[in-house]
């Protein structure tokens, strides 16, 4: 059997949006520091080619296993077959619980628990059948099985530490945190703002999101500027439209995201405030899609670290519940007409969410677990 240095196993689709945004760049850029890296991720569909070739061409070991059914017994085979065909590895990526108690099966000596969001919570609070959002607390134990097999501890934020260290005390001392990352070289920085005002929701949108909030908002901005806002949704989307004050929607595949970003005047990214400590751990991809283009992003109050980064570096809009909408709605107009936005964007995305700076801070973590 093949002996790795590094395996990264996630239940995620490579194909879809955020393995085809996050893990299929950050495998790249690991392969470049001579890693041998086994990659096991869960198919929905067919791979296109292409992106078999992609992995090919950076070496890396891709195992797609079939996704299976939805829900609890569905994550539970998932988790089996994964622990039952992961081979052994100096180091194991563990995206998410699921993963890590799989990498805990079958007796993998150093794992990363690579948190993400608080899934647990996060899925109960999307959830809207009472029957199912009740199944979804057997999913709790599996968040302690994940910490008390970790070697080392990776989080989106610095906000839910505090949380994690309340829930487990034998949270593991060797930490980092990791924001969403994105590939800067792909989403280019665009310095010219569009002619016409434009709002774009992009990529996914769930129970988690506050659409309407995000439509009042925009309510109150069509009422003082002419404003058009579509919604580029990604294949897999159920919803035909979002009922969150868009005028138009069309699909687009993540490689095409970047494109049509740059054609746009700023982005929406608005959570529920009342989401709980899961809010605390959350930073959405598409956040640090639209700062790297240059383009000013609105969030909620209380989203991750957001509330400081967006604030301190006038890189967007954040937005309460009990703030009045229409002076949100000048201050975004002033912001998207200062000719220095769109430079403090990919300042801040460099800074904070630079994809080459995430995979150096794995490697640097990798290494102090294999001294270990």
């Amino acid at each position: 059997m093949t002996k790795f240095d590094l395996t990264y196993a996630t239940v995620d689709s490579l194909s879809e949006g955020v393995g085809s945004s996050q893990i299929v760049p950050l495998m790249e850029k690991l392969s470049k520091s001579g890693l041998k890296i086994n990659l096991m991720t869960f198919e929905k569909l067919e791979p296109p080619n292409s992106l078999v070739s992609r992995m090919k061409r950076a070496n890396v070991n891709w195992v797609q296993i079939p996704f299976g059914s939805q829900g609890p017994l569905g994550a539970f085979a998932r988790t089996y077959k994964l622990a039952r065909l992961m081979p052994q590895s100096s180091i194991t990526h563990a995206r998410s619980d699921f993963p890590a108690v799989a990498a805990r099966m079958s007796s993998q000596e150093k794992i990363l628990w690579d948190v993400r969001s608080l899934w647990a919570d996060q899925r109960k609070f999307i959830e809207e059948n009472p029957t199912k959002r009740f199944l979804l607390s057997a999913y709790y134990p599996f968040e302690s099985l994940a910490c008390s097999s970790a070697m080392a501890l990776s989080t989106l934020t610095k906000a839910v530490i505090p949380i994690l260290e309340e829930r487990h005390k034998n949270l593991p001392i060797l930490r980092t945190v990791v924001p969403t990352a994105v590939d800067l070289r792909r989403f280019k920085f665009s310095p010219e703002m569009p002619t016409k005002f434009r709002g774009l929701y992009s990529g996914t949108y769930n129970n988690y999101y506050d659409l309407e909030l995000s439509r009042k908002f925009l309510e109150e901005l069509i009422k003082v500027i002419d404003c058009e806002v579509s919604w580029a949704k990604p294949r897999e989307a159920y919803s035909k439209i979002l009922n969150a004050g868009e005028r138009s929607s069309f699909t687009v595949t993540q490689p095409e995201m970047a494109d049509v970003m740059r054609d746009f005047t700023f982005g929406i990214s608005i959570c529920k405030e009342d989401a709980g400590a899961s809010l605390l751990a959350a930073m959405p991809t598409k956040i640090a899609e639209f700062l790297a283009i240059g383009r000013p992003v609105i969030v909620n109050a209380g989203l991750g670290d957001c509330d400081d980064l967006i604030k301190n570096s006038k890189a967007g809009l954040v937005i309460g519940k009990g703030d009045n909408l229409r002076k949100k709605a000048f201050e975004l107009i002033d912001l998207c007409n200062d000719p220095e936005t769109p430079g403090a964007c990919r300042d801040l995305a460099e800074k904070h969410f630079s994809l080459e700076s995430g995979a150096n801070r794995y490697l640097s973590t990798y290494s102090q677990m294999s001294q270990l």
